[in-house]
Formats: C-alpha cells, structure tokens, sequence
C-alpha cells in the first residue's frame, strides 16, 4: 500500500450505507479513481464539504493494486466552482461533463488532457456566454482526447478531401452544399461514398467549419464564436449521436438537458 498524492476533480459521488460515500474522481496521474470516503456524512467529517462533485482539489490516497476502491486520506479544495453552482444552466451543464467523462474515461489510465480539459471548461464556463456551444465544444475536444474524434475534413471511406470544390461540384449536380457524416463509420462522407451508410445524416457544410473551429478554440475567443438556430440544431444532434454510439449508453444529465433546458 503507498500513499499517493495527485490533483483531482470529483465527477461522482454515491452513498454507502449511513455515513459514507463512494466517490469518483479523475485525475491527470491516474485517470479515474475510485476511493472510499469513510464518515464523511457525519458532522464531525473535516472532508464533509469539500468532496462535493466538480470540486477540484489536491487528492491524497492509500492506492493497493487490484482494488477496485481505494481509501482517502485527504482532499484540499483548491476550487469549488462557486459561480457555476449559483447558477442553474451551467451546474446543469457542469454535471453532464463530469458524467461524460465518468462514461468514457478508464481507471487507472493516465490522460493529463482529459483533466486539463475538464478543467479549463469548468472555468470558462463561469463566463461562457453560449453555453450549449461550450458544450459542444468539450464534446468534440474530449472525443478527440479519449481517442474517438470524428474525421471532419476527409471522407472516412476513400479519403478523398471534402472541401470548398466538393461542395460546389454537389451543389451544381443536385443542387445542394449539404454534408453527409456517419456516426457508424465516425466522420464525413463524399458525394462518391455517401449512400454506403443508410443511416448517415446531412449537416450544412458551415456547421462542419464551426465543429472545426470549436475544436481548436480556447480561453476567450471561444466567446467570440457565433453560431446560428441551424448550427446549433445540426452540432448538437451530430455529437450527441456520436457519443451514444462510444458509450452505448444515454446519459441521465444530457436527457436531463434536453428535457429541461
């Protein structure tokens, strides 16, 4: 049994038994880690307020090989999000991060980007001024960091450039600049390639350039990129069914948004 130390952001959190909990963190040295925080819902816990979830702060835990669950020993808060959590759009959001992470992140590998990302987001979000569209921006960036990011600017079967030509050539034969992308085989398709897959979708050949550029933005020019009703609708739709297809599963806090918000 060593004792290791490493920054951490909470992304779950679950009861066990009276006074105890189950508590997911992720972490850039360990990836996802799983620890047991004992007492922490007894009034007298000096951990009670500061393992909340999307708190980050500085982890110290007993890690034993081969075990699922590990035993905290400490955690510093270093930032609790405060402004995120006054506000109910982007606590909202906040959660659907941590639990996108938790879906596709594996414990015990190491991806500092992942950690730096979530991070990051959790900062810009206080002052995000689309917040759907920082979601779709983490959404493209943490695909890309996990390893399943879509190709945008090749066709997935015969790799040929789908580009300004491309389209011009579509729309002088059919009469449209639309885009076909396939989440079965994970990006665009060429005019060429595009009945291959029945179930592939068109978007607008604009929500493929802003899906680009939201996946190079940062810091304070993400707030300077505008999106319309259209490339809302068509990003939101292509990344969603994207990482369903990646997790095999529905997420409670993204139904929750949809729902909701």
């Amino acid at each position: 049994m060593a004792a290791q130390k490493t920054q951490a952001i909470v992304i779950r959190t679950f009861p066990l038994q009276e006074f105890h909990k189950i508590i997911t963190f992720y972490t850039p040295d360990f990836g996802k880690v799983k620890a047991v925080a004992y007492g922490i819902k007894s009034p007298k816990s000096r951990l009670g307020g500061s393992l909340e979830l999307l708190n980050h702060g500085t982890l110290l835990f007993q890690h034993r090989e081969n075990r699922e669950l590990q035993n905290i020993t400490d955690f510093n808060l270093i930032d609790g999000f405060n402004a995120i959590r006054s506000d109910f759009t982007r606590i909202t959001y906040g959660c659907y991060f941590a639990e996108l992470v938790d879906s596709i992140a594996s414990e015990g590998v190491a991806n500092p980007e992942i950690f730096d990302l979530l991070r990051t987001t959790y900062q810009s979000l206080v002052h995000a001024v689309d917040v759907p569209l920082l979601a779709r921006g983490f959404e493209i960036k943490f695909l890309d960091c996990a390893g399943y990011g879509p190709e945008l600017s090749r066709c997935v079967q015969c790799g040929s450039a789908v580009t300004d030509a491309f389209f011009a050539e579509k729309e002088a034969t059919i009469g449209t600049r639309s885009i076909a992308f396939s989440v079965r085989y994970g990006g665009v398709l060429c005019g060429g390639c595009e009945n291959r897959d029945g179930a592939a979708f068109t978007i607008a050949p604009g929500s493929c350039e802003l899906l680009k550029m939201l996946r190079k933005s940062e810091g304070e020019r993400f707030n300077r990129i505008r999106a319309s009703t259209r490339n809302h609708k068509e990003l939101k739709r292509l990344l969603g069914n994207f990482i369903e297809h990646h997790t095999e599963r529905n997420l409670k806090s993204l139904r929750f948004i949809e729902n909701v918000l």
